[in-house]
């Protein structure tokens, strides 16, 4: 079955969405996309918050690997392609 196809948003969105189930979360702690030139139709990245989260990038970096196997994940911010 392939797998659906998700915007860079949704993407961010659904880690977010999983975080709070992770036994590394801390209250707080989520993932954005960053805009190039603060346009936001036009992302460079992904970073979290808050930066001092205690072993908030293992729990980002898990759940960004679980969401990155079950979907993939369109170029086009805000659009399906």
């Amino acid at each position: 079955m392939e797998k659906p196809i998700i915007t860079p948003e949704e993407f961010v969105d659904e880690i977010n969405r999983r975080l709070p189930e992770h036994d590394c979360y801390s209250p707080g702690l989520q993932m954005f996309l960053i805009p190039r030139n603060g346009v936001s139709d036009d992302a460079i990245g992904i970073d979290w918050e808050p930066r001092d989260a205690s072993n908030g990038v293992i729990a980002i970096s898990e759940i960004h690997n679980q969401v990155a196997a079950e979907f993939i994940v369109s170029k086009y911010l805000g659009r399906r392609h």
